[in-house]
């Protein structure tokens, strides 16, 4: 009793009548009134020391309820209204969220019912202890039997949720439009680089494969029930017409609609393989290559399988819309078909590769090359077929795959390392024959390399090397492979950085084999030479003495390597830094030059003035030229015959002995002088600076160190001012009157006797547009045009006889005095039949 007096004087000042219960909003009469009946009020609380509070606490309670965390099970009172089901929308589980709000209406109607059960129980004084206590033991017990329902409940959702996804709802309309292109759509882009699980996987395709076909049949039916002249005369054309209009009524409808018409996809690729007409097939290889280029193959990306893409996401990504989700589906898989019908149209074109006739591999070797410059997919296959062709047992075909694959590279010169690996491959098979390693070699020393590609050089100049000591070993150095290594090595070598060491270790070989090969393979031979120690600053008088004894060689007249030779030379004499040396150069330069034809003396005589610009040293053999007396000298033999002289008897044997001792001396000094002059005229390097220089010019000394070539002159250059072609004479004379030969153009090419007969017969030669001076052309040289220069009119035009015959170069004075004398002639002739006619009018007339 005096606890329950305790809070009554605590709370005396607030008065605890049941009016405030009047007051009080929360509070009911009636149920106060009930409650009072059962034994349980407000009094009864009051007097066991509880407060209000306690009293709604104790009447909202229901002992068959249970109590979780403090809260009644299934409650959702400390959530907002709809928040659950707005969270549950952004998780985008539509479906499971639809479950889960049907499971919770059921708990609601429990918590209804309880409040009802609650207004009507009453509970007594004996019993709330127990209540507590109870409590208690179920707040601990039943969380777990909650967290084992939701889990099964969250399961079983699952499942649901999971054959709600795979399974197939026929649909009425389209879910993709047709115009534009496929690719350009915005699921074609989304992809997965992780693996995906194959169940999933499966189970997908199982189910786009399904929309695919669905998809297929409303668009044919859609197509069936048009009404209208074209789609009837489309209709038509594809199941009747001919064989062009057939591919030109399905190109059609393939670039309106890719994706609901890959049937004729098909169709196109099984006239291709089909081995009936050869016309037929060929016809369809091009119509289907345009259409791949054209419309079905993206630009910037290779086709993609089913399984690339992000399945996993995939109800994320259409954010659970069905028909988002379907729409990719059957893009992709649409997609995956399209990839397995160019795979086997790659293998269509390699089968037609191997054809027996020259023009179905041709055609078949363009396609591969066409789809490789413009798609990115199956680049490898293509590839590999291309490279292949190198190999070709004609030489014709082989040549073709050459040129395409230096074509590739200019529009694509990211892929020379790509290419030159796959032809690398093409070298070291074990059945490959010579032939195919000489085309692949002469298309990589084609190459054209730049200082960024230092690893694809030394790759190259390994891979030649290589091959160059297999020639050797085989002795194999009269063949063109060997010219076509060296080629490519000495185009490789400026961009290489680690092939000084390689050409080190071949340069005594090089030397050897220098003097056996042909002159266009010694050509490269040198000049491989002259890049290594120019490079080391350490050019050796070997590689000179080899240089000086090749300008003899009686190929240079028939070479093909004149100008090469020529630039060679230059840019060895300009890089020595003995005069004398030079000087021995250019004087048997100039005596190889009277056996060789006007175009090269030109060049020659063009070098000589470059090199005088250089050197200005030379000109001491052009200001000073030894005389020489072309008369007979006759000195008379002094005659001692007249005086005579007498000796005694027994000296006369001592004088004889005397003199035959004197004769054998001079004899023997006089044979070792002969041995002296007789002996090689190798020089050793101690003896260089020492040495006995000679005081005449020796032209044949193998060493242009010591031919004494600075004690004469350069007479050949009067010699050649007398020649009987114009422009020789004119490049003499300049150089003889101490001044420099100036010339645009290319005197290989322009002094050709082939360029004279063309503008004797009044032929212009071919304008060319552009294409020498493009990368087309890799390796041949800028030629320069002078659209407005003299030589570019023709000799019989009024343009050319108009000018005066000091504009006309020396070359072309031969032209402009025939065509002026022919011209006078001409006038002249007219002259007299009009003469001729006059007198014979007025002669018939009188």
């Amino acid at each position: 009793m005096a606890a329950a007096k305790k809070p009554l004087e605590f709370h005396a000042k607030r008065p605890w009548l049941p009016e405030e219960a009047v007051e009080d909003p929360d509070e009911d009469d009636e149920d106060a009134n009930d409650e009072a009946d059962d034994g349980f009020s407000l009094q009864e609380v009051l007097r066991l020391g509880g407060t209000k509070q306690d009293y709604l606490m104790l009447t909202a309670l229901d002992e068959n309820e249970e109590v979780v965390d403090g809260g009644k099970k299934g409650a959702i009172d400390d959530l907002q209204q709809g928040e659950l089901e707005a969270f549950i929308k952004n998780l985008s589980l539509a479906k499971y969220a639809k479950a889960f709000l049907i499971e919770e209406d059921q708990p609601a109607k429990k918590q209804e019912g309880s409040k009802k059960e609650a207004r009507v129980s009453k509970v007594d004084n004996k019993k709330q202890n127990t209540v507590e206590s109870e409590s208690k033991v179920k707040n601990k017990k039943r969380p777990e039997q909650h967290s084992d329902e939701n889990s099964s409940a969250i399961t079983k959702a699952k499942r649901d949720k999971q054959q709600d996804i795979f399974e197939f709802f026929e649909r009425r309309t389209l879910l993709l439009k047709s115009g534009g292109k496929w690719y350009d759509l915005e699921y074609s882009n989304e992809y997965s680089l992780g693996p995906q699980p194959q169940d999933v996987v499966s189970k997908y395709k199982t189910l786009a494969q399904k929309l695919y076909e669905h998809e297929i049949n409303l668009f044919k039916n859609k197509t069936n029930n048009q009404k209208g002249a074209s789609s009837t005369w489309m209709k038509a054309i594809v199941s009747s017409g001919t064989l062009g209009d057939r591919m030109a009524a399905m190109i059609l409808l393939i670039q309106d609609d890719a994706i609901h018409t890959l049937q004729f996809v098909e169709t196109l690729l099984n006239l291709v393989k089909k081995k009936g007409s050869k016309q037929q097939c060929l016809m369809a290889l091009d119509t289907f290559k345009e259409l791949l280029i054209t419309d079905l193959l993206p630009d910037s990306r290779k086709l993609r399988i089913f399984s690339q893409h992000p399945f996993n996401k995939l109800e994320q990504l259409s954010s659970g819309n069905k028909d988002s989700r379907d729409r990719r589906l059957i893009l992709w898989y649409f997609e995956h078909q399209l990839k397995h019908l160019v795979a086997e149209f790659v293998q269509v074109l390699d089968t037609l590769s191997h054809d027996s006739l020259v023009t179905t591999k041709i055609r078949a070797l363009v396609v591969a090359h066409e789809l490789l410059c413009n798609k990115p997919e199956e680049e490898k296959a293509l590839l590999v077929q291309v490279v292949n062709k190198l190999g070709d047992p004609q030489n014709r075909i082989a040549t073709k795959a050459s040129h395409l694959l230096e074509t590739l590279l200019c529009k694509h010169p990211n892929m020379k390392g790509v290419v030159c690996s796959e032809v690398e491959r093409l070298l070291f098979r074990s059945n490959i024959s010579s032939k195919a390693q000489y085309y692949a070699i002469c298309f990589l020393n084609q190459m054209a390399l730049s200082h960024e590609e230092s690893e694809l050089a030394n790759k190259l100049i390994t891979l030649y090397f290589c091959f160059f000591r297999t020639c050797i070993k085989k002795k194999d150095i009269e063949s063109k492979m060997l010219s076509a290594l060296l080629t490519g090595v000495n185009r490789a070598y400026p961009y290489a950085q680690t092939g000084d060491d390689k050409v080190r270790e071949q340069v005594d070989t090089l030397f050897k084999v220098l003097h056996m090969v042909n002159f266009n393979t010694s050509v490269q031979a040198l000049m491989l030479l002259f890049q290594v120690m120019n490079s080391q600053q350490t050019i050796s008088d070997r590689y000179y003495a080899a240089l000086y004894r090749k300008m003899l060689d009686p190929g240079l007249m028939l070479c093909s390597k004149q100008a090469m030779f020529l630039n060679l030379v230059y840019k060895s004499l300009k890089a020595d830094i003995v005069l004398r040396r030079v000087k021995a150069f250019v004087k048997r330069l100039l005596q190889v030059t009277c056996e060789q034809m006007p175009p090269f003396i030109c060049g020659a005589l063009y070098l000589v003035s470059e090199i005088l610009k250089a050197k200005p040293g030379l000109r001491s053999q052009l200001d000073d030229p030894p005389e020489f007396d072309e008369e007979e000298n006759f000195i008379d033999i002094g005659d001692d015959e007249e005086t005579e002289k007498f000796t005694d008897a027994d000296k006369e044997t001592d004088t004889d002995t005397m003199k035959k001792v004197e004769m054998e001396e001079t004899v023997s000094e006089r044979h070792v002088e002969t041995k002296k002059l007789e002996s090689a005229s190798w020089v050793h390097f101690d003896n260089l600076k020492g040495g006995k220089q000679l005081n005449t010019y020796d032209p044949f000394s193998r060493n242009p160190l010591f031919c004494g070539a600075e004690n004469t002159s350069l007479w050949e250059l009067k010699k050649l001012s007398e020649h009987f072609h114009p422009s020789v004479a004119l490049f003499a004379k300049t150089i003889l009157q101490g001044n420099y030969v100036e010339y645009s153009g290319d005197p290989l090419q322009d002094f050709t006797l082939m360029r004279f007969l063309d503008r004797f017969v009044y032929r212009n030669p071919k304008p060319h547009k552009g294409k020498e001076n493009t990368d087309s052309v890799v390796m041949q040289p800028k030629r320069k045009h002078f659209m407005k220069d003299i030589r570019s009119l023709a000799v019989n035009s009024k343009e050319f006889l108009a000018k005066e015959e000091s504009q006309i170069p020396e070359d072309e004075v031969f032209f402009y005095r025939l065509k002026s004398v022919t011209h006078e002639l001409f006038v002249q002739n007219m002259a007299l039949r009009r003469i001729s006619k006059t007198l014979h009018y007025y002669g018939d007339k009188s």
